[in-house]
C-alpha cells in the first residue's frame, strides 16, 4: 500500500529541512512512502535544488514569522496566514495526502491544515532559533496538534517545553547522511583543493551552510585571523547559498575579512549540489554557529562521513553526536580565543587531527547509515497514523 507524506517547509534557501527530505526520500519510498514537498514561493534556490533532484514540489506562498517585533515585517504573516491554510487544506485532500510533516514551532500552517482534515501530523523540531520566550507560546499548540513529533537530538526535547511529555510519540531523529556520497576520497580531495586555489601544503579550514548570522561567520573569520598569527599555512572557504534577505549580514561578514587583512584566505562561494565533491578537500570542517542557532547541523554528520575531523561551537544538540575529542573539537559560541585554540590544536597536530577524522567515519558507519534515519521517521510516522486513528474513533463516538 502506498501512503502519500507531505513535507512543509518555509524557508526559501536550500538547507538542512530540505536536505533530509531530499536523502529520505528514496528509503522512505522502499516502505511504501511516497513524498511531495511545499516549498515558499519567496526568492530562493529550494525550489530549483528539490526539482533538480526530482522531487515532487508545490510552490505557494508561504510566510514566517520574523525575528522582529515591528509588526509591519510581521504583517504578511497575519495576512496570508488564513489563504494559505485553506491553500494547504485544498493539496491535502486534492493530493489525499495520509501524514503532514511540519517544519519548526513558529511555522503551524500545515500542521493546522492537516488537523482540520483530520489527517496525521509530524512535527520537526530542528533548531533553536526560537526565543525561549515565544518556545512558551508555541509549544502548547505544537504539543496539542501533533500526533507526533520528531527533535534533532534530546536537548531540543528538553528545550521545546512540553515536548517529552508525549512519551513514545516523542521520536530523537539526526540528519540525514548519504555516507556513501560522503566518504573519504584521495581523488576527490586532490581535484577540490584544485578547484578551490588551496595549495598542497596549505591546512583548508571549510564551513558549509546558508549565509545567515546563525552561521555566525563573522566569528569564523576573527578565529582565522588570530589563529593564522602562529599558523600563516591556514585558508578558510565557505561554502553556503546566499540569503536573499540576510545580503547585509553577508556584506558585513565580508566588510570584516577585509578589515581584517585575510581577504587573499578567506572566500564564500555557492558549493549547491556539489558539496559531496568538494568537502574531501578539506583539512577541518568548521561550524562557528551562534547561540540559540542549531540543532544538529547536517554538515557535522556529513564531515564525519568524509572522514575530516570537526570544530564546532557548543551549540544546540552537538555535543550528543560531537563528543569533545573524540571526532572533533567544541568550543563556547562567540569565543574568538577558543576558536582559534581549537584551530591551532588540529593545524599544530596533524596526527591527532587525522585519528579524530577515522573515529568520525567509524561513528557514521556504527550509528547514523541513512538506512538507521529512516527507520525512526518510519516510526514516528507510524506513531503518528496510530494517534490521528484513536483521536477519530474517538471523535465518531
Amino acid at each position: 500500500m502506498t501512503r502519500r507524506l507531505l513535507s512543509v517547509i518555509h524557508g526559501p534557501v536550500f538547507g538542512g529541512g530540505f536536505n533530509q527530505l531530499v536523502q529520505l526520500r528514496h528509503p522512505l519510498e522502499g516502505h511504501g512512502w511516497k513524498t511531495t514537498a511545499v516549498a515558499t514561493s519567496e526568492p530562493g534556490n529550494a525550489v530549483g535544488r528539490l526539482r533538480e533532484e526530482g522531487v515532487d514540489t508545490v510552490v505557494m506562498p508561504l510566510h514566517r514569522l520574523r525575528a522582529s517585533p515591528d509588526p509591519r515585517i510581521q504583517a504578511p504573516f497575519l495576512a496570508g496566514f488564513r489563504p494559505e491554510v485553506r491553500a494547504l487544506r485544498r493539496l491535502i485532500r486534492e493530493r489525499q495526502i495520509d501524514l503532514v510533516q511540519a517544519h519548526g514551532d513558529t511555522n503551524p500552517h500545515a500542521a493546522i491544515a492537516a488537523h482540520l482534515e483530520g489527517v496525521a501530523v509530524v512535527w520537526q523540531l530542528y533548531d533553536t532559533r526560537t526565543p525561549p520566550p515565544l518556545r512558551r507560546v508555541t509549544m502548547p499548540m505544537v504539543t496539542r496538534i501533533a500526533d507526533a513529533i520528531t527533535t534533532w537530538g534530546q536537548e531540543l526535547a528538553r528545550v521545546h517545553p512540553g515536548t517529552e511529555s508525549l512519551g513514545e510519540r516523542h521520536v530523537v531523529v539526526f540528519p540525514p547522511v548519504d555516507a556513501d556520497r560522503f566518504r573519504p576520497d584521495a581523488e576527490r580531495r586532490r581535484s577540490a583543493r584544485l578547484e578551490l586555489g588551496i595549495p598542497d601544503d596549505a591546512f583548508l579550514l571549510g564551513a558549509v551552510g546558508v549565509r545567515n548570522p546563525t552561521k555566525g561567520y563573522e566569528w569564523l573569520a576573527r578565529g582565522l585571523a588570530e589563529a593564522r598569527r602562529t599558523h600563516p599555512a591556514i585558508q578558510a572557504r565557505v561554502l553556503g547559498s546566499p540569503s536573499p534577505v540576510h545580503a547585509a549580514y553577508e556584506q558585513s561578514v565580508l566588510n570584516e575579512v577585509s578589515a581584517l587583512g585575510i581577504g587573499d584566505i578567506f572566500e564564500m562561494r555557492d558549493g549547491g549540489s556539489r558539496v559531496p565533491e568538494l568537502m574531501p578537500g578539506f583539512d577541518a570542517l568548521v561550524l562557528s554557529s551562534v547561540s540559540r542557532s542549531e540543532g544538529i547541523p547536517t554538515v557535522i554528520l556529513e564531515a564525519m562521513a568524509c572522514g575530516i575531523p570537526v570544530i564546532s561551537t557548543d551549540v544546540g544538540a552537538v555535543r550528543e553526536i560531537l563528543r569533545p575529542g573524540e571526532a572533533g573539537l567544541l568550543v563556547p559560541p562567540e569565543d574568538t580565543g577558543a576558536l582559534a585554540g581549537a584551530i591551532g590544536v588540529l593545524v599544530g597536530d596533524p596526527a591527532r587531527a587525522k585519528e579524530m577524522g577515522h573515529r568520525g567515519r567509524g561513528l557514521v558507519e556504527e550509528r547514523y547509515r541513512l538506512e538507521r534515519c529512516a527507520e525512526r521517521h518510519l516510526r514516528a510516522y507510524e506513531l503518528a497514523l496510530e494517534h490521528r486513528a484513536r483521536r477519530s474513533s474517538r471523535h465518531a463516538g
